[in-house]
């Protein structure tokens, strides 16, 4: 255990391509920051092999390195600094560091949800342009990332955030979204918990809700879904002057402002 003076300013470089956080290991490494407020984690960020380099500030009262990584206490200030953008500080009362070892198939999982992210939108990125051959050749792709993200699931569980970072979990929720209907309702619950544990965004959950809702037949609830996109015609929705209530409870904006998203978007399409 090693002690840092008081208000020391630490500066650490994160170099993820895949072995550093302990100079001596060779395996890739998963690292986690959490930030606490009055007992509360108010902040997290997830570090993965080959997201490059990170650099972290942190000033606090107390500060110790550990051989489970590094504790900090004491009105911290957590500041990333990212390449060309404004650097973010974030303010709490205890900080934790902490990094593992990630097994030949935990970093294959994170390398392949990784892939999924292009893959997924390869082929749909200008909807409006795509003809049947096409959709055709989408589609297999999403039912091989579907199968993949299935045996994901399997062993770990959803891939949250926590396991797979925020950008790798946006991906494997795109897959779900582009699956077919019983992947959907199969699934649906587990990120229903996932949501409840901060896992994923709940504006994520509620696209899938509507989607699984449509796909029985039945009104959706949070207005994510759509008959035709041109023209745009929003899909029955149930109990609409509730709809906006509905929607801000999931961290969606307001009907109006995601109809005219919607419309700026197929246009310059």
């Amino acid at each position: 255990m090693k002690f840092i003076s008081r208000y020391t300013v630490l500066v650490v470089l994160l170099c993820l391509s895949g072995t550093s956080f302990a100079a001596d290991s060779p395996k890739p490494r998963r690292t986690t920051i959490s930030l606490f407020a009055n007992g509360k984690e108010i902040a997290g960020l997830v570090l993965l092999p080959g997201e490059g380099q990170r650099q972290m500030r942190v000033d606090a009262i107390n500060q110790v390195w550990t051989a489970e990584g590094f504790h900090a206490s004491g009105h911290v200030q957590l500041t990333m600094i990212m390449e060309n953008t404004t650097p973010i500080t974030l303010y709490g009362d205890e900080l934790t560091l902490r990094s593992e070892e990630l097994d030949a198939d935990q970093a294959q999982a994170l390398e392949d949800l990784k892939a999924m992210g292009a893959s997924d939108q390869s082929i749909r990125a200008n909807p409006a342009h795509l003809n049947r051959d096409d959709w055709v050749r989408q589609e297999a792709i999403d039912k091989t990332n579907m199968t993949r993200l299935a045996s994901i699931i399997k062993r770990y569980g959803w891939p949250g955030m926590r396991f797979a970072g925020a950008a790798y979990a946006k991906n494997a929720f795109m897959v779900l979204q582009h699956a077919d209907s019983a992947s959907q309702r199969t699934y649906l619950p587990l990120l229903r918990e996932a949501v409840s544990r901060g896992e994923m965004p709940a504006s994520d959950l509620a696209m899938l809700e509507d989607r699984v809702l449509k796909s029985d037949g039945k009104a959706q609830l949070y207005g994510t879904q759509y008959e035709s996109v041109m023209p745009l015609k929003l899909y029955l929705v149930e109990d609409p002057a509730r709809l906006d209530e509905r929607r801000r409870t999931m961290g969606l904006p307001p009907m109006e402002v995601q109809l005219q998203q919607m419309q700026q978007m197929y246009q310059s399409n």
